[in-house]
């Protein structure tokens, strides 16, 4: 099994997504500012990202095993490059590799403005972000938060190519904004 390759690959992909670095300017479109939002405080984390989606979230198409559990993925310190603070992995790896990363970050290292061909502005919510489309199955969006932090979901899907990988990007997206919401 290519674990190792894949999660390195997987890191190296959301690290060249995010942009590494570069600050930019990020804010939602419209919503809770930092006086209105209960619970928040600027540089606290705003979620926990193997609590804030669960496998149920994910299409039934890719669960063909049961109660995929999460596992807790900080960046490496060791690998500058990986520049969200905080992920989780879900992965359903057969034959060939199946893996969501959730993350989130500061807006000062991870890049939510569209910068190359393969970015798409996205919202979800009232969130504004980007997704960005690479080959072989790969699929990477990043949106904006609260004080200017970041969230986003990275996907490696080589084994369901039925399945589009920005869709479950997607979906998982609308639910963590969702449920930062309530």
């Amino acid at each position: 099994m290519r674990r190792t390759p894949l999660i390195a690959a997987l890191l190296v992909i959301a690290t060249v997504a995010a942009g590494c670095a570069q600050p930019v300017r990020g804010e939602a479109l419209a919503g809770p500012t930092p006086t209105t939002t209960p619970g928040r405080v600027p540089g606290a984390a705003p979620y926990d990202p193997c609590k804030i989606v669960t496998w149920a979230d994910f299409p039934l198409e890719v669960r063909t095993v049961e109660n995929v559990v999460p596992r807790h993925r900080p960046p490496n310190p060791q690998a500058p490059d990986e520049v969200y603070a905080d992920g989780c992995a879900f992965d359903n790896m057969g034959e060939k590799p199946f893996m969501a990363l959730v993350i989130w970050g500061s807006i000062t290292k991870i890049r939510v403005d569209p910068k190359g061909p393969e970015d798409k502005p996205v919202v979800y919510g009232n969130r504004r972000g980007v997704r960005s489309v690479y080959p072989g199955g790969q699929c990477v969006t990043r949106f904006t938060l609260d004080y200017g932090q970041v969230g986003g979901v990275s996907l490696v899907n080589e084994r369901f190519p039925e399945v589009d990988p920005c869709t479950i990007v997607d979906v998982l997206a609308e639910k963590i904004v969702q449920r930062l919401a309530s």
